[in-house]
């Protein structure tokens, strides 16, 4: 009988990013620059999606519509992105000095003129096919 488990998701994989203008972005070195991220397997993103979800089922009480802004669309899914970063490799973010981890994270996510990188995220990260073990990227 097979095992099913085997084919089991892993829990991050690797984003290596590309620019507004879909070419490859590299640091001074010629390295690839890239973001770690824990996939929809994993119990981070899962906590994380579960306290999205909470959230916008709050609003909704509140207000009894769903309607947001971009502002709060933007906020929302820097917030989700953050709680889902392992790590940033191969630049920093000068505009958040000083901070660090998902405080970082979520300030680079929710500035739109670097609005191509939460796009690239956020499509890796619920594309399950990123942490597959044949996925190669993880």
């Amino acid at each position: 009988m097979f095992d099913i488990t085997t084919l089991a998701a892993t829990d991050t994989s690797t984003v290596e990013l590309v620019g507004g203008d879909d070419a490859p972005l590299f640091d001074d070195k010629g390295k690839r620059l890239s973001i770690t991220v824990y996939g929809p397997g994993s119990k981070v993103y899962q906590r994380a999606q579960a306290r999205q979800q909470n959230q916008l089922m709050d609003k909704i009480k509140k207000r009894g519509k769903m309607d947001q802004s971009a502002e709060e669309k933007l906020a929302e899914q820097a917030e989700f992105l953050a709680a889902c970063t392992v790590s940033f490799h191969g630049f920093a973010y000068p505009p958040a000095e000083g901070l660090e981890g998902k405080e970082l994270f979520r300030k680079a996510y929710a500035d739109p003129s670097i609005g191509f990188i939460a796009t690239q995220v956020a499509a890796h990260i619920n594309d399950w096919a990123n942490f597959t073990k044949s996925s190669g990227q993880s």
